[in-house]
């Protein structure tokens, strides 16, 4: 019997994209042959049927992955991003400065998403899909902190008294401010980044990525499924203004996120 060829070559790229990190056009173009027009029809029918997804961080194209409570965490990251990727679209084009979507997992942070790429904003040539970030001085780390579960909150804290962090900043804030700043977080109903905080492991005199930052939790069922911020040049002095003009547009991009998962 004969085959459709249209089908298999569906078929031939959902299978090119069931690695986690996703492929470019390209690179799908290279490993299957296909032109790229044709390519390009098959993976917008496969997106319309909900089983690829483009990042607008990369522009790399991934499976879609549906959202069930036996996923490896891996999995839930892939469809909490592939949810959330058109709502910070929209979001960055509301407010032009872009946000990222970060995950809590292993103690830190974690990049699942991010606008920059839409916007003008230098890049941090060190932020990638998957880029870890500190969960302590971090506007993303500090909002997880505040809203999540106690019993989650505790087993961070217990794995940092054990084995504290690296950056002295850091380390001081875990052991003299914590209370107070989540206090804070909580009372507001967002958190902000540290005033010290470069952006990565090391201390703001090592790297700084002279940026600023606002973020609030992904809420459904008492849990906290991720963290979205804003973030703009530190320079500007803008934290003000930004909360004043677009808290409520990146309170509301986080429950249209939580109100999608539960779809």
């Amino acid at each position: 019997m004969k085959s459709i060829r249209a089908l298999e070559r569906g078929l031939e790229v959902l299978r090119l994209l069931r690695q986690h990190e996703g492929r470019s056009l390209q690179q799908l173009h290279e490993a299957s042959g296909l032109p790229k027009p044709t390519l390009l029809r098959i993976l917008h029918t496969l997106e319309q049927a909900g089983l690829a997804w483009r990042a607008i961080y990369d522009g790399h194209w991934r499976r879609g992955v549906s959202l069930q409570s036996d996923e490896r965490p891996s999995e839930r990251a892939l469809r909490l991003a592939e949810i959330a990727a058109p709502h910070l679209a929209a979001l960055q084009r509301k407010a032009l400065w872009p946000s990222d979507l970060l995950i809590y997992n292993d103690y830190m942070m974690e990049l699942a998403e991010s606008s920059r790429r839409l916007s003008g904003l230098a890049m941090n040539p060190r932020y990638r899909i998957g880029f870890r970030i500190d969960l302590f001085l971090s506007a993303p780390g500090r909002a997880w902190l505040a809203f999540c579960p106690d019993v989650e909150r505790e087993s961070a804290l217990a794995h940092y008294r054990a084995h504290p962090p690296h950056n002295a900043r850091s380390a001081h804030v875990l052991k003299r401010e914590l209370p107070a700043i989540l206090d804070e977080t909580r009372r507001r109903g967002y958190a902000v980044r540290d005033a010290i905080f470069g952006g990565s492991e090391e201390d703001i005199s090592e790297f700084d990525d002279g940026l600023d930052a606002i973020a609030v939790p992904i809420l459904a069922d008492g849990n906290v499924l991720g963290c979205i911020n804003l973030v703009w040049p530190r320079r500007y002095g803008l934290r003000g203004k930004v909360v004043e003009a677009h808290l409520d547009d990146l309170r509301a991009t986080a429950c249209a996120v939580a109100a999608d998962l539960k779809r």
